[in-house]
């Protein structure tokens, strides 16, 4: 046999090759023809104890948004936008049992419960991996056995609602709501007498205008409300004792 012959008869296997090869990955799937009909029901999203522990996870963390079988490539990405197709591939049938998130949305931890499905030791490798890599809390548990409320708090950072200028905003509004109550006792006190003439905010108001405050019940102690935005825990002024006549 010739060396032509040869270089021929493998070149024609090689172009077999390549043919059978563009016909089973090069041509794109033809898409399915759509049911005439969708013989198909809703089911609920937890089973029994899924529920239980989603009640569980509410309770503890009731100001934290918590999403359940959160699939890995919703709350992570590739840093090389090349790569998209492999990490797709990789992590695309990997979810979490339950994820909480800040209420802008970000992950700040991940529960997954043992025992109700099977999990793979490649499975359980690649969430650990992808968690840690997105600096995610990760904790597994059986649903008998979901660590005490105070332990799940822990996962996460105290949310932003409950912050120190809130804290303090509220203390405030409780200490205006006392020296207003103060202040109405002693007013009743001073209620037959003359201890104070007039207020100066009705000598202030223009002609044809209205103070705000009742011209003919003067006391010594005037509260004013003002409608300021809460940036800060201002939500009154007290204007304590007589005031000072003006001069013309």
């Amino acid at each position: 046999m010739s060396l032509s012959w040869i270089i021929a008869s493998l070149s024609l296997l090689l172009l077999a090759a390549a043919g059978l090869l563009w016909l089973r990955f090069g041509r794109k799937p033809a898409a399915r023809v759509l049911p005439t009909k969708w013989p198909l029901t809703g089911r609920r999203v937890f089973g029994q104890q899924e529920l239980r522990v989603y009640r569980q996870l509410r309770e503890a963390l009731p100001e934290h948004l918590l999403l359940s079988k959160l699939p890995l490539v919703r709350f992570c990405q590739p840093e090389d936008p090349g790569e998209l197709r492999y990490w797709y591939e990789l992590l695309g049938n990997q979810h979490v049992s339950f994820a909480i998130c800040s209420d802008s949305g970000r992950v700040l931890a991940a529960i997954d419960l043992e025992g109700l499905r099977p999990t793979s030791r490649r499975s359980l490798q690649i969430k650990e991996a992808v968690l840690a890599a997105c600096k995610v809390k990760y904790l597994r548990c059986t649903p008998d056995e979901l660590p005490p409320l105070a332990e799940l708090r822990s996962l996460v950072p105290e949310p932003a609602s409950r912050s120190v200028p809130v804290a303090r905003m509220a203390k405030a509004s409780e200490q205006l709501a006392a020296t207003v109550a103060e202040r109405r006792r002693e007013r009743q006190g001073f209620a037959d007498s003359n201890f104070v003439a007039d207020s100066f905010f009705d000598d202030m108001a223009v002609e044809g205008t209205v103070s705000g405050f009742d011209r003919g019940r003067r006391a010594g102690v005037s509260v004013r409300e003002l409608d300021l935005p809460l940036e800060e825990p201002v939500a009154a002024v007290v204007v304590d004792g007589p005031t000072p006549a003006l001069r013309h």
